[in-house]
């Protein structure tokens, strides 16, 4: 621990006090800060683990689906629905704020004109594959918006934990040190002059025995 270098008066004391009750206060405070962001990092963890891995299973789900609508119904005839399609999407973007954090929420829809081709060679699994990739665009929103609040939050939480421990292990004992410090020496002071405020009143009192 180290001291600030301060002259130990009484001034300086009352200002290293105010000082170490706001940086216990701030401790305080970013320890609680740190408590809740963890706790919403861990739940956004779990989100995130979830959102890959329906992704990856509905990924799975509509490629099998494509796969069986071109075997039905050929690459070619595929090819010239997926000219026909009429499907709009729309990606919207909000945000909510955890302890001063901005995090992300993302929003899919879709704007679909069906049928795209009447025709009744077209397959079912045709409107099977689109289902499916449709809902993967929406997971995936899901995905990048835990992703997303998992980076921000990663570094607010990081950031916290560095300043937390900078007053903790720092700045706190170093206004003790110095508090312990100021006191210790108008505690010596205070002595002194007692000691010489007594010597001299010794002095004076001998001086009155003499010309008595």
């Amino acid at each position: 621990m180290a001291k600030y270098e301060v002259a130990p008066t009484k001034t300086n004391l009352m200002h290293i006090k105010r000082d170490l009750g706001f940086a216990k206060e701030g401790w305080e405070l970013l320890d609680q800060k740190r408590k809740i962001l963890v706790v919403e990092l861990m739940g956004l963890i779990d989100r995130a683990v979830e959102a890959q891995e329906k992704v990856e299973a509905q990924l799975k789900e509509a490629y099998f689906a494509l796969d069986q609508a071109m075997l039905r119904m050929g690459l070619r005839k595929v090819e010239i629905v997926s000219l026909g399609m009429n499907i709009k999407s729309e990606i919207s973007f909000s945000q909510r704020r955890v302890m001063g954090v901005a995090l992300p929420k993302v929003k899919v829809d879709f704007e679909d004109k069906s049928p795209y081709l009447a025709d009744t060679s077209s397959s079912l699994w045709l409107d099977e594959t689109i289902a499916k990739f449709r809902d993967v665009l929406k997971l995936m929103g899901t995905l990048a918006e835990a992703r997303i609040s998992l980076m921000r939050l990663a570094r607010e939480v990081s950031k916290t934990i560095r300043r937390v421990n900078a007053l903790e292990k720092i700045f706190i004992p170093d206004y003790e040190e110095t508090l312990k410090y100021i006191e210790m020496a108008l505690e010596e002071a205070e002595r002194d002059a007692f000691f010489i405020l007594k010597l001299v009143k010794d002095r004076l009192n001998a001086r009155k025995g003499v010309g008595a």
